[in-house]
């Protein structure tokens, strides 16, 4: 069965996310693409949704719920070291600052041990990015 962690947080002021999970992963090299970017849609209205893509037999999902605005197109990006070693999970808005007001948010990955991961929040206005609180229980 594959392991399973994840990355959670409740945030009332996040405007700008930005979180990058990076995990060691006992992989063979193969002819498999190491990377790859998604675009989807953040969907505001206070309902969660669950954004889900895989690379290789590693999966990430972030789960999200947020307000104000119409959709915004964000970005999941996925990738492997060249020594097939460390699997990363990124998710990012393209345009730079979100209009949306992010209630609630998860990442979690399957496959992998996560052993670093970071977030940040800006708000509008500011230039400033401010690390969010992880726990990586």
């Amino acid at each position: 069965m594959a392991n399973q962690n994840k990355l959670g947080a409740v945030h009332t002021v996040a405007l700008l996310v930005f979180v990058s999970v990076a995990a060691f992963v006992p992989v063979d090299a193969s002819a498999y693409p190491t990377s790859k970017s998604v675009p989807f849609d953040v969907k505001p209205g206070g309902e969660k949704h669950t954004v889900t893509d895989s690379l290789k037999q590693y999966q990430c999902s972030f789960t999200y719920a947020s307000q104000g605005g119409t959709n915004e197109e964000w970005m999941m990006s996925l990738g492997l070291s060249d020594d097939d070693t460390m699997f990363s999970c990124t998710l990012w808005r393209p345009q730079g600052k979100s209009y949306l007001f992010f209630t609630q948010f998860n990442v979690e990955l399957k496959g992998a041990k996560i052993h670093f991961a970071n977030g940040y929040v800006s708000t509008v206005g500011t230039s400033l990015c401010l690390p969010v609180n992880v726990n990586l229980s």
